[in-house]
């Protein structure tokens, strides 16, 4: 008797274990695998996407000389197109600098369509320009401002900023303009106005 007792008390210690072996061995789930919470992988964070930087906010005198040049150019017009030239926009970009300036401002090249298109995109490649401008007049002129003004407006209508002073009529396409002096005198007359009056629109369409 005491045999079979120890005989059944073995196969009762043993039972579990040689199923478990069993299982493991045929590869069938075991009962804790079937019981078990499912293993989940975190995911990847999303991906932050980089918002493209904000313009510049530009100076004051920077946007006193821009208003002044739009006054002599467009009028504020942002699809004008000059007749003879072919001259863009709000401040009369020349086509033929657009995708250079926009490339150079924005980082890419625009065209002419998109350009008349889009105040904003005007706005921010004459800012890039005309601050470019600025500083090497400002340096050029050791920080007279009158001068510094009068050659970005040389610049801006003639290429050249030496010039400012040139009592030349000029021609484009055998049109007459102003010359480059009395073009800068005008510049410089609205910067002043808007210097003294920020807010103001006197004489800049005129």
């Amino acid at each position: 008797m005491e045999s079979l007792a120890n005989t059944l008390l073995l196969k009762t210690w043993f039972s579990p274990l040689l199923s478990a072996v069993f299982l493991i061995n045929s590869g069938l789930p075991s009962n804790n695998s079937l019981n078990s919470k499912p293993i989940v992988t975190p995911k990847d964070p999303p991906a932050v996407v980089s918002a493209a930087p904000a313009r510049a906010v530009p100076s004051p005198q920077l946007i006193q000389l821009r208003r002044a040049i739009i006054g002599q150019e467009s009028g504020a017009n942002f699809r004008a197109v000059n007749p003879h030239s072919g001259a863009l926009g709000y401040a009369q970009i020349m086509p033929e600098n657009l995708p250079h300036w926009s490339k150079q401002a924005i980082g890419r090249s625009v065209s002419s369509k998109e350009f008349l298109s889009n105040p904003e995109l005007q706005l921010a490649i004459i800012d890039h320009r005309l601050n470019l401008y600025w500083q090497d007049a400002l340096r050029g002129s050791k920080g007279n401002e009158e001068i510094a003004v009068r050659q970005v407006a040389s610049r801006w209508y003639s290429g050249k900023p030496h010039l400012y002073t040139s009592t030349r009529i000029q021609y484009y396409n055998g049109h007459p303009y102003p010359s480059i002096a009395s073009y800068t005198l005008s510049v410089l007359k609205k910067f002043k106005l808007l210097a003294a009056n920020p807010m103001g629109k006197a004489g800049l369409l005129n």
